[in-house]
């Protein structure tokens, strides 16, 4: 059984506060490396509306789908509605792009490396091939984890329950973090009923999403009079999305070069020398293959677009050559940008805490990032004659205006507490440390300094895997 509320320990090793991917991750690893662990999931086991509600917010700026619909506040978290497609950034994800200096980390892609494979088995992943240069492409073909999907919740139910060294206790609600000469001394949660308890810890982790991570933040800190993160500039910025959308449609003559004659989705994303040269940002496109009916239509769509291509369609076609049209998605990288935040509203939540007020709005660089990558990908089709690319009516337009319906954005959520090397540029430290608090760590997407295209959990769960060691390092010291 889990732990009930009024009987959960008053002073543990770790308090990690959020039960969804980084917090499981790094509950069950610690208990196993023998430390005391209290995990405090503020949602119930399953789904409640009771919790879901401390989601809602208000939405300023484009387009963007109900903050409450956008994650699951529950027992691990959005692992239980997720389908299990993962890969790690990319190793230029963590450099500065030329057009946006704010994409690079102060970490490297090699410092995360050595977790990737702990990260994979807990996550119960399916090994990713290695990417895949296309001749004379300024493309690679990408690849993903495609499941199945995990529930950590049922996979360490086990552990979560009966564990002597991990208590895990539901409807435990952060409302507060009391703060003295830098360390945090105690944790305040709240309950449904309106009962309280506080915890002491030698390490307290925030693991509570790429939202909820800078809401509460921002409330501790309010209520600490600044003293919990005195340098608060960036405190809830430069959050981020994957802009998602519809991007087009293409017709391959030759479909092997792209492997769709074999595989009915393919992956491919801009190599880092295009990036650089295009002035933009990383770009995932999906190629999906399209029926044969679907295909026709195609062909004669292009052939009255195109009579000098008309002839050579007919007489392919006549010729019995085989030609796949593929439907075109894509999720792009959004530039980091102070501007995009998180803050409180006026409005409270049933525990007193305020909403959410998310401000979102897609920079140029955002809008040139998919309309490059997509006439890139189009010049490539047919300079090199392996077909040709219909672009979506949207992105024909000048100046693009994305679409306000449909995909979207991938509720990915990213940023809030930036990870940095400098406390006016970031809220944690390269070991996701909070700058001013000596024992106060944030765990998850949150603490992204840049997305790339590829969804974040694999890379979150590498970083909770690394902060784990971290903290095992200081407790068997101090031991």
């Amino acid at each position: 059984m889990y732990r009930a509320f009024e009987t959960i320990s008053e002073a543990v090793d770790v308090c990690i506060i959020g039960g969804g991917a980084a917090g499981i991750a790094m509950a069950v690893t610690l208990a196993d490396q023998g430390h005391h662990i209290l995990l405090c999931e503020g949602g119930d086991a399953d789904y409640s509306e009771r919790s879901q509600d401390s989601y809602r917010g208000d939405l300023v700026g484009d387009p963007y789908h109900p903050l409450e619909t956008t994650r699951l506040r529950h027992l691990g978290g959005s692992t239980n509605h997720w389908g299990g497609i993962c890969r790690p950034l990319d190793d230029y994800d963590f450099d500065a792009k030329p057009a946006a200096s704010e994409t690079a980390w102060p970490i490297e892609h090699a410092t995360l490396s050595p977790y990737l494979p702990a990260a994979m088995r807990l996550l119960d992943l399916t090994s990713v091939p290695p990417d895949e240069p296309i001749d004379d492409a300024p493309f690679k073909r990408t690849y993903f984890s495609l499941g199945p999907a995990i529930r950590l919740k049922d996979k360490y139910a086990t552990t979560l329950s009966e564990s002597t060294r991990l208590e895990c206790c539901l409807t435990a609600n952060l409302v507060a973090l009391d703060t003295a000469s830098g360390q945090v001394r105690r944790a305040t949660f709240r309950n449904y009923r309106g009962d309280s308890r506080q915890v002491t810890a030698c390490y307290f982790v925030l693991a509570c999403g790429g939202i909820d991570n800078a809401r509460l933040l921002l409330w501790c800190n309010q209520q600490a009079q600044g003293k919990l993160i005195p340098k608060d500039a960036t405190l809830g910025r430069y959050w981020m999305e994957h802009p998602h959308a519809t991007v087009g449609r293409a017709l391959l003559f030759e479909p092997a070069a792209l492997g769709l004659d074999k595989d009915h989705t393919v992956f491919l994303s801009p190599e880092a020398p295009a990036i650089n040269s295009r002035q933009i940002l990383n770009c995932g496109l999906r190629l999906h293959r399209m029926n044969t009916e679907v295909t026709q239509q195609l062909i004669d769509e292009l052939a009255n677009q195109a009579p000098t291509l008309a002839g050579r369609l007919s007489t392919w076609q006549a010729q019995g050559r085989v030609m796949h049209g593929a439907l075109l998605r894509a999720a792009w990288e959004q530039e980091p940008r102070h501007e995009n935040r998180i803050e409180l509203s006026d409005e409270r939540d049933a525990l007193g805490i305020p909403r959410t007020r998310l401000v979102w709005r897609q920079s140029e660089l955002d809008r040139r990032t998919i309309r490059e990558s997509m006439l890139l990908f189009g010049e490539y089709l047919r300079d090199s004659d392996v077909g040709r690319l219909q672009l979506a009516d949207w992105l024909a337009d000048t100046p693009v205006q994305l679409p306000a319906e449909g995909e979207l954005a991938g509720r990915h959520h990213m940023g809030g507490t930036r990870m940095s090397t400098d406390p006016a540029h970031g809220i944690v430290n390269t070991d996701c440390r909070l700058f001013a608090q000596d024992n106060v760590y944030v765990a998850g997407s949150s603490v992204f300094a840049s997305g790339g295209h590829a969804n974040p959990t694999l890379t979150l769960v590498q970083l909770a895997l690394r902060l784990c060691d971290h903290l095992s390092s200081w407790l068997t010291k101090s031991a």
